[in-house]
């Protein structure tokens, strides 16, 4: 499978200031990449869900080593909720809160592939994914303590919700968050295939050069309006429990 650069920008909150670890990221994305290219594992799934898998890990992986909250808000919300930190498997007792965990990147990756394409598509407890998910752990594992942290991945820790000078950089952070974060982005894909139909009724009514603010309008509404994550939040209540600490 072919990873751009491109295709990784799209995928971090900064895009598109490039940052000074990006090249160490993309660097890692790539080494998944060629890893799953080289395995018998999982070559079933076409290349734009394969490539998906591989920057949702990198996404978490760079989340995990700049402690920047998304995960770690997600898996205490979950054990509150459920009394695990994710869904299916139960934790072994290496497993380490906020850091990296083979369950993490095993979850991850079901639910890149499941939130896109469908629970039913894949077993969470399939014995590719896990072969799968275990080589991606190890080689992430071996980079972990000497990966550097990604800055650009901390907004939620430099902002306040009620302080309107942080608007724009509140909005930014929520537009990515929903639209192209690893933990959102699967359900939210979802969420604008139904909306579809009304993005090319607007396209047909005014034309591809006037459609953009009235497709950009669509795209906040739907945001602010439907719930996305393994766990379904509004982005208002995944941005109070990220930024704010504060459970729904």
């Amino acid at each position: 499978m072919n990873i751009s650069v491109k295709d990784y920008m799209e995928r971090q909150p900064g895009n598109p200031k490039v940052a000074e670890t990006d090249q160490f990221y993309l660097w890692i994305a790539l080494r998944l990449a060629k890893l799953w290219d080289e395995s018998p594992w999982l070559r079933g799934l076409e290349d734009d869900a394969r490539r998906d898998v591989v920057l949702a890990v990198t996404g978490y992986f760079q989340d995990v080593v700049a402690d920047a909250g998304v995960w770690r808000s997600f898996t205490r919300l979950h054990s509150g909720r459920h009394g695990s930190p994710v869904p299916h498997y139960r934790c072994s007792e290496s497993y380490i809160e906020y850091e990296l965990n083979l369950e993490d990147v095993r979850y991850v990756m079901w639910w890149t592939i499941a939130g896109e394409q469908g629970a039913d598509v894949l077993d969470p407890h399939d014995a590719e994914l896990e072969a799968l998910a275990t080589a991606f752990f190890l080689l992430l594992d071996e980079e972990y303590e000497k990966a550097p942290v990604p800055r650009q991945f901390c907004i939620a820790s430099e902002v306040d919700l009620d302080n309107p000078q942080d608007a724009q950089r509140i909005y930014d952070y929520a537009y990515w968050l929903y639209w192209r974060s690893f933990l959102l982005r699967p359900s939210s894909q979802a969420v604008m295939e139904r909306a579809m139909p009304e993005a090319h009724a607007i396209i047909a009514r005014t034309g591809e050069g006037d459609a953009r603010p009235l497709l950009q309008e669509l795209n906040e509404r739907l945001m602010s309006t439907h719930p996305a994550g393994p766990i379904p939040l509004t982005t208002a209540q995944w941005l109070k429990l990220i930024v704010d600490d504060e459970l729904p």
